[in-house]
């Protein structure tokens, strides 16, 4: 489904619009992820060190919007040399963000892809992992 939905994504961004606002730009974030543009929000996209993805959504101001603003949030990870991993997100009972388990994310040379609808626009966002904060790993660890 995951995937069949990024598809759909994709195909809508390019007939439509460019799929990425801002030139692309990627900002820092405030939960410790990334700050990402899609054509009507930014998204803040998340990726624990030790699995699962968290994205929070933004409007173009960068003020907070609650998780239902977006009404469809997909991930799918590509790793060099393994099977795609399509993470399943929902919202969190708070309402803030939405989140999904994976597994980590280490290999910089991996790819992010978020599919989204925010506000009733979709857009399509493909992140190198080289470009989000490296792992703070505690000594001794």
């Amino acid at each position: 489904m995951n995937r069949v939905f990024c598809v759909l994504a994709a195909f809508a961004c390019v007939i439509c619009s460019p799929a990425i606002a801002h030139n692309g730009e990627i900002h820092e974030a405030p939960h410790g992820g990334i700050m990402a543009p899609t054509k009507n929000a930014h998204l803040e996209i998340v990726l624990a060190p030790k699995g699962g993805v968290r994205i929070y959504v933004y409007d173009l101001k960068n003020v907070p919007l609650p998780a239902s603003a977006a009404s469809v949030l997909s991930v799918e990870i590509e790793r060099a040399g393994q099977k795609t991993e399509y993470v399943t997100l929902r919202p969190d009972p708070t309402g803030t963000l939405w989140m999904g388990p994976s597994k980590p994310v280490p290999n910089p040379a991996s790819v992010i892809r978020i599919g989204s609808v925010v506000r009733g626009v979709s857009g399509l966002i493909e992140i190198p992992r080289s470009k989000f904060p490296v792992y703070k790993v505690a000594k001794g660890k």
